[in-house]
């Protein structure tokens, strides 16, 4: 059955040398799970510009629900710039846009009580007013809601504070290499792995490997499995990791088994790096 699926943070431009096309992690989440057939909403702010008409004018277009997208009349639609260096994308990200300013309203108290799976990440953090509105929203989702963390490390807005915050409110973890290296040094510890799952209450870590596989890892057991071969010439690897979340959380929430869960969602994501930007339109098949 479709799930709703939120996706809580940021909506914004990413700039490219050849164009702009809509991105921001949750956002990406939200417009994936929509296409696999669940109910994906993007709760987040936009500016009352040309930008933001537009990114709400698209999501409407794809089918996602934009009603729970706020206006903000003093601050412009976020954007990111994006150069691609060795096949990896670079991110230079505007400050002080509309999702930085993202408010706690009764719509949103309502929309948190539907929730299957709320999807949020550190980045949309960066600024206290977002942080509050984020932390209020995870606090008021129902017992059962799986609450889906993306640590998303964007220098400079990734610091202790912020994982500190956030890392509690986690059901399910997801990290790559260098995220998991960063926590161990920020939080002196040797196996993070471990630390995360003893100390919070994280059910589910998934450690993504990139074109060679991914991991979901518990307190008792593991699972690997390995990349899909796919041809990326024509595509970059923006928003994949969000694709390959997308595709998790609807597995995890029709209780897929943890090895069938980590190859849909890599088969899933592989598909995404085939095409630009990070919310491509297509059908599995």
């Amino acid at each position: 059955m479709s799930k709703t699926i939120i996706g809580l943070g940021e909506l914004l431009w990413d700039v490219f040398s050849d164009g702009r096309r809509p991105g921001g992690a949750p956002a990406n989440v939200a417009f994936h799970a929509q296409q696999l057939g669940n109910h994906g909403i993007v709760a987040s702010r936009i500016g009352a510009d040309e930008d933001g008409q537009k990114l709400s004018i698209w999501l409407h277009e794809k089918g996602l629900n934009i009603a729970f997208l706020q206006c903000d009349e003093d601050h412009a639609t976020g954007t990111v710039f994006v150069q691609i260096v060795d096949g990896e994308p670079e991110y230079t990200i505007t400050e002080n846009v509309a999702w930085d300013f993202m408010a706690y309203t009764p719509e949103w108290s309502r929309l948190a009580k539907t929730a299957n799976a709320v999807c949020f990440a550190t980045l949309a953090q960066r600024n206290p007013t977002s942080a509050e509105t984020i932390h209020r929203f995870l606090a008021e989702v129902p017992n059962d809601c799986l609450k889906v963390m993306d640590v998303n490390m964007r220098q400079p807005f990734f610091n202790k504070s912020v994982l500190h915050a956030s890392l509690p409110f986690a059901d399910v973890l997801k990290l790559n290499a260098d995220e998991k290296k960063a926590i161990g040094l920020i939080f002196g510890v040797s196996d993070p792995h471990k630390w995360l799952l003893e100390h919070f209450r994280i059910s589910w870590i998934c450690q993504t490997h990139g074109k060679d596989g991914a991991e979901l890892i518990t307190k008792d057991a593991s699972w690997f499995v390995k990349g899909e071969s796919v041809d990326v010439s024509n595509g970059d690897a923006v928003g994949v990791g969000d694709a390959f979340l997308a595709a998790l959380t609807t597995a995890i929430l029709r209780k897929d088994a943890p090895e069938q869960a980590l190859q849909f969602a890599n088969r899933y994501a592989a598909k995404v790096a085939t095409f630009k930007g990070a919310m491509p339109v297509f059908f599995l098949d």
